[in-house]
């Protein structure tokens, strides 16, 4: 069993450190890692490389270069998570604001909204839905009417941002 010792990686660490996060910098964000996690497995390597320096730089560059990929992939979830919290996709051709129709879903009751999101987006039936939001089918049904009638006079007159609760307890009359 021949393993590099302690001094050795102490020099190798003054001797090549910074060159090394400095290689690795090319590549990701966070080089000081990549040169640990490289450290790591000389420390662990058995038997030590012939060249320790060459070896490093190798395994280095290889660390760096998986952070990269890793870094790239983590973007790239973030903004499709980041873009699932629309409710609508954007689209100039539209008849409507898609921006605006999400602040009239909004001002929904939840339930209403529930309602409406499943029966238009879900295509469920109304007892399908009355099963999800455990309530009678005749009352989704009036729940669902109520809502779209909002949402219709919402479209009408856009300026008109009283809700259906607001209307109910005569807010706004």
């Amino acid at each position: 069993m021949v393993r590099i010792t302690e001094s050795e990686v102490k020099r190798l660490i003054e001797e090549l450190g910074p060159s090394l996060v400095l290689f690795a910098r090319q590549w990701c964000s966070y080089p000081d890692d990549a040169l640990q996690e490289a450290l790591i497995e000389l420390v662990q390597k058995d038997p030590v490389p012939c060249s320790p320096k060459a070896w490093l730089f190798r395994v280095v560059r290889n660390k760096a270069m998986n952070q990269s990929r890793s870094e790239r992939r983590r973007a790239k979830h973030e903004s499709v998570i980041a873009e699932s919290d629309r409710w609508f996709d954007p689209d100039t051709g539209t008849r409507i604001d898609a921006e605006q129709a999400m602040v009239w879903l909004e001002q929904l009751p939840d339930i209403q909204r529930q309602i409406v999101t499943t029966r238009i987006w879900g295509e469920l039936t109304y007892e399908q839905i009355a099963e999800i939001v455990d309530r009678p089918t005749a009352t989704v049904f009036r729940l669902y009417r109520e809502a779209i009638e909002t949402l219709r006079s919402q479209l009408k007159d856009p300026s008109d941002q009283l809700t259906l609760v607001n209307r109910k307890q005569g807010k706004g009359l």
